[in-house]
């Protein structure tokens, strides 16, 4: 075996058990959602779908199903409104002014969210803004916006600025130069930002956790009240409900983006 190809082997080692420490956790999730047991076990003891049953006929559970989907839908389209003129001005700074504003802007990836979720409550507490949906929506655009500005920079790499020059020379203004030519080379980027934005929405707990109230409460922190004091499938099957919705928001960013385009402009980027 020559060093490249044992260098090969011992790489595909390491992706597939990475593989499975990241996929075996959601398989145990999804099995013991399925279990006909009234306690959480896996393997399953028989399986049923009467959780998701339960989950479904439970206006509680829907309601926060509903609520979760709509403040995703807000902030992925104010994460991206934002985001996307900001890359576009990143993009045309240089030097250090450039470095430190991309920096602030990114800031939000770099603290855990729990301590931007407490932050945002006392910083509402203080011009008295009140827990609410909307309070949830603005904290969760703070931590969405990195993610479409970080796409949509990366987009930028395989641009090559000679077409919005020509444009500009045969008398196309800023804004009718973006709509028709530098749209169509980043929309892949804004695509992925705006699903981005949507999966970190759906997923994040403890910035909601901080700015709902009990009469506005995401399926994530619905979801964490419940299983502090039980320890059924039925939490499963909401956990089981939130991964498919995930896994569902990454297969239409595959099939309309591609993953591989994703990685691609990640790796030009750096």
């Amino acid at each position: 075996m020559t060093p490249n190809s044992k260098g090969g082997f011992l790489l595909t080692i390491y992706v597939a058990v990475m593989a499975v420490l990241v996929i075996l956790p959601i398989a145990v999730v999804l099995g013991a959602s399925l279990s006909e047991s009234a306690y959480l076990t896996f393997p399953p003891q028989g399986l049923t779908l009467k959780w998701y049953q339960e989950v479904i006929g439970n206006a509680q559970w829907t309601d926060s199903f509903w609520l979760s989907l709509e403040i995703g839908c807000m902030v992925a389209v104010f994460a991206t409104l934002i985001g996307v003129p900001a890359a576009v001005a990143l993009r045309n700074m240089r030097g250090a002014l450039a470095t430190g504003l991309q920096t602030f802007f990114l800031s939000p990836l770099m603290l855990p969210t729990i301590l931007i979720g407490l932050s945002l409550l006392q910083f509402y507490q203080k011009i008295g803004v009140t827990t609410s949906a909307l309070a949830v929506t603005l904290g969760h655009i703070i931590i969405a916006c990195p993610y479409v500005i970080r796409l949509v920079l990366a987009s930028f790499a395989g641009v090559d600025p000679n077409l919005e020059r020509a444009a500009s020379i045969l008398g196309a203004g800023p804004i009718r130069r973006f709509m028709r030519v530098t749209f169509p080379l980043i929309r892949h980027g804004i695509l992925a930002g705006a699903l981005f934005s949507f999966i970190v929405s759906l997923d994040d707990v403890n910035i909601a956790l901080f700015l709902s109230d009990v009469h506005t409460t995401p399926l994530p922190v619905q979801l964490f009240s419940y299983i502090e004091q039980n320890a059924d499938p039925l939490g499963a099957a909401v956990a089981s409900i939130l991964v498919l919705l995930a896994s569902l928001a990454i297969l239409i960013c595959d099939r309309i983006v591609g993953i591989e385009w994703l990685f691609g402009i990640k790796q030009r980027a750096v």
